[in-house]
């Protein structure tokens, strides 16, 4: 008896360290729609890049799996007071992985300067230096205009030197603000704030990020391949010093922007995880993890063509929607304006800080005809011909805004309807190869002014207005978030005042797992996908 007594706590340990076990150090796959035009963490926008940069870089601090800030590069830090001094002391083993493959590439003498090449305080003030120059023209760099002096170097007012980041030593970094930003410590966990070896990007000469061989990762992965055809891979980091274990062996990102493509191969299991498009249909053997209020579907106008570069025209147009044929459906809500729920300003929501005060084109058929006469004459024509390019989903409602349209601005108006899929609309949109469009808008972006920056030089609306595009710069400069909240409401309302952009329902991405996998998070955006603690369990 006495020897089974002994037995058993060594066989419960066992089985406890098998199931502990299950699921770990497999291979995960991951879709997103195309690949990245560059990993720069300092100068990429598209959420598919941010996606590979959340898990092949680490910061000062990262995003737990709940949403709250955990240490990365950064083994404590300290704030100030009044709010505007922030002191990291920076874990002093954390290495940049360097691939054998820059031997092959690069030679020896350059493999064996990175190889053991220790991350430190100067990689982040490199890095932060370049996202407010000038001449890198980062798109998020309005993300780092609450440093001292930031605001003023990317004005061209000043010298890089003269940032607010500064190094008492190689592990001791501090932040000076120019004012308390409550969600400074989020802001770190962002690809602009990502460190970058300045001996490494300069070896680089212009091509840092834009292949597989130049970009140099300190995360919890690391870049191993980048077909821009087919697929990124990203493999599990040995010398990761993150306080978490790195459980997948490898993550394949692959590129595909069919849903139905994508809800297939999740269903059999040839995908892990996806972010399904508003009203893509649940396969079997899928769960969906989070839904994530991402999506704008309206009327885009292509301000660039010969007729709807009228703003009258596309007024008229806007006024006579009858946006009750758009509020039937139980898939979509009602859409409050422009930027998409997921977007934020701080710590809140963009929506909820604007609430009901968004301005919109009211519905008024004697202001339609006003706008329609006044358009006409000054375009010096009778009659007006539109094609719309519109989802087959969306066919049959708009058809019954088209007899709207007949009856409200009568026979000098002839709208015609091309159907297609989503990804062929999305497509010929995005080509600028259209008229007007029913589309839907969704973003990876949890950043108001980053969505809004994607339209500062006309976007797929090919709006081009030097007011707006000044709205935009303005933003990108500004630091409190009352500012932020204005200029945002302004941009807002010229795109919607504008008649550039009509919006008729909202939708929800769905976040996916098939069933035999667990650990994929995210929080507000698709860009803050984490892979570190997946599980495959097959």
């Amino acid at each position: 008896m006495k020897k089974i007594l002994c037995f058993l706590p060594v066989l419960a340990l066992l089985l406890c360290s098998a199931c502990a076990g299950r699921g770990t150090g497999k291979s995960i796959a991951y879709a997103i729609d195309t690949s990245p035009a560059t990993l720069d963490p300092q100068y990429a926008s598209e959420s598919g890049a941010k996606i590979v940069i959340n898990n092949v870089f680490e910061g000062l601090v990262r995003l737990g799996p709940e949403g709250g800030i955990v240490p990365g590069i950064a083994e404590k830090w300290e704030i100030s007071e009044d709010g505007l001094t922030y002191t990291f002391f920076l874990q002093k083993d954390t290495e940049w992985y360097c691939p054998s493959s820059f031997k092959t590439q690069y030679g020896e003498e350059f493999y064996k300067k990175f190889v053991d090449a220790k991350v430190n305080a100067e990689d982040f003030i490199f890095a932060c230096r370049r996202a407010v120059d000038p001449a890198i023209k980062s798109p998020n760099a309005g993300r780092l205009m609450v440093i001292a002096g930031a605001a003023d170097i990317y004005a061209g007012k000043a010298e890089l030197s003269s940032l607010g980041v500064t190094a008492p030593d190689e592990y001791t970094l501090v932040f000076t603000l120019t004012e308390p930003c409550p969600d400074f410590l989020t802001r770190l966990t962002e690809s602009e704030f990502m460190p970058c070896n300045a001996d490494f990007y300069n070896a680089m000469s212009g091509r840092y990020g834009l292949t597989k061989n130049t970009l140099l990762c300190n995360g919890p992965f690391y870049l191993s391949y980048w077909d821009p055809e087919s697929q990124i891979t990203i493999k599990k980091n040995k010398y990761y010093a993150g306080k978490g274990e790195v459980i997948p062996l490898s993550v394949a990102i692959t590129f595909d922007p069919n849903a139905e493509s994508v809800s297939k191969k999740l269903s059999n299991g040839s995908l892990s995880a996806a972010l399904l498009k508003p009203l893509s249909e649940i396969p079997e053997g899928v769960t969906v993890a989070k839904e994530i209020p991402d999506t704008v579907i309206g009327l885009a106008f292509n301000c660039s063509d010969p007729l709807l570069s009228n703003p009258d025209i596309r007024k008229a147009l806007c006024c006579s929607v009858d946006k009750s044929l758009f509020s039937k459906s139980e898939s979509f809500g009602k859409a409050n304006g422009f930027i998409p729920a997921c977007c934020y300003v701080g710590s809140d929501s963009y929506r909820s800080r604007v609430g009901s005060q968004t301005p919109n084109i009211e519905g008024s058929v004697s202001r339609a005809k006003k706008y329609w006469q006044r358009g006409l004459e000054a375009l010096e024509i009778s009659t007006a011909e539109v094609n719309i390019l519109c989802p087959d989903r969306f066919d049959e409602v708009i058809r019954d805004q088209l007899q709207v349209w007949q009856k409200s601005l009568g026979i000098t108006l002839s709208v015609s309807v091309v159907n297609g899929t989503d990804e062929e609309i999305a497509k010929a949109v995005n080509s600028g190869n259209y008229q007007a469009a029913v589309c839907a808008l969704t973003t990876g972006e949890h950043n108001a002014v980053n969505y809004l920056a994607q339209f500062e030089d006309g976007g797929i609306f090919r709006y081009s207005d030097v007011n707006f595009a000044a709205v935009i710069r303005n933003l990108k400069a500004s630091v409190t978030d009352d500012d932020i909240i204005n200029g945002c409401f302004t941009a807002e309302a010229m795109i919607l005042r504008e008649g550039v952009f009509f919006p008729l329902m909202t939708g929800s991405s769905k976040f996916a797992l098939n069933s035999e996998i667990t650990g994929i998070t995210v929080l507000d955006t698709e860009d803050t996908v984490c892979f570190i603690n997946a599980k495959r369990f097959d």
